[in-house]
């Protein structure tokens, strides 16, 4: 596989790291209402708005109090800058190194035959060069998977809502504060135990997009976060209880470290508008449950 080719693919993986995948396709985006939370305490406020990490121009613009939220704050906070590493060649390199296994091995090695056969299959289908995958590590090949599939249905990370509000940020010279970074995201992915377990039920997923994007899409439209939880984590753990482990890694542990950081950055910043994966705000354990927790009046505006 060629340099140029990995580096694109690796730029790629981490956009829907440990994050909802979540997907609207409304040709009337100003009327959907989106997940956004309003948390204060003691003069500060944050705005938390769940992400969608892909999407289509179709959603855009979005919703005047969005917009208002974010132009009204101080600083932008994300999970990570993914626009920074876009420039950042040495960064780029360890993304790299981190996405693929060294020369010389291969994910064939590392999973069960019959689970790269179904891989193989896939492939073919969507008509993508094996040589593309067959260095991935086998977490991160589990996100490129989802990826594809969302973009085989004309969905796009470089219209997701985190990254649109990285770019104005960028462009308006605001300042960007990150919970986590690439690396750290990138690294979490790969020390998952089971990860053959998780590319399995990936694969025999993907055949599901079809009802799932739609479901999801009213969910979010409707900033309905009971029916959120249902298709994020409910379902999942009575389909696969397994998911439970892969929930407390992705999600709940990193929730705790995220309202943390947050307070600290509330502290340093009047009001702060906060864009990380919707499935990061909803139910307990969750950013926006640590936050009340700690003392944040929390509502959903």
């Amino acid at each position: 596989m060629q340099a140029k080719e990995k580096s694109g693919l690796a730029r790629r993986c981490f956009l829907l790291i440990a994050a909802l995948l979540c997907v609207v396709t409304s040709t009337y985006a100003a009327e959907d209402r989106g997940l956004l939370l309003e948390a204060s305490k003691d003069g500060h406020k944050i705005y938390l708005l769940g992400s969608i990490h892909l999407a289509d121009q179709s959603f855009y613009p979005l919703r005047d109090v969005i917009l208002n939220a974010y132009n009204s704050s101080d600083a932008l906070v994300v999970e990570a800058d993914v626009i920074a590493m876009e420039s950042d060649p040495q960064l780029q390199q360890k993304v790299t190194q981190e996405s693929f296994y060294p020369p010389g091995d291969q994910l064939k090695n590392h999973i069960p035959p019959e689970l790269y056969g179904e891989l193989q299959e896939w492939l073919r289908k969507r008509m993508i060069p094996e040589r593309l995958f067959s260095r991935m590590r086998p977490a991160i090949a589990m996100i490129t998977l989802s990826i594809v599939e969302m973009q085989a249905h004309g969905l796009d990370p470089n219209a997701g809502i985190d990254r649109h509000f990285l770019a104005e940020a960028h462009r308006q010279v605001k300042p960007i504060l990150e919970l986590e970074s690439v690396l750290q995201q990138l690294q979490l992915l790969n020390s998952l135990e089971k990860p053959e377990l998780y590319l399995k039920q990936t694969l025999e997923q993907l055949s599901e997009m079809d009802q799932f994007v739609p479901r999801i899409t009213g969910a979010w439209k409707a900033g309905d976060q009971e029916a959120l939880y249902d298709l994020i984590f409910r379902q999942d753990i009575e389909q696969y209880p397994e998911f439970v482990q892969l929930h407390e890694r992705l999600f709940y542990r990193r929730n705790r470290e995220m309202a943390k950081k947050i307070q600290t950055f509330s502290e340093q910043h009047g009001k702060l508008f906060v864009v990380v994966g919707a499935g990061h705000l909803i139910g307990e354990k969750s950013v926006s449950d640590y936050l009340k927790a700690a003392g944040f009046n929390i509502k959903q505006i």
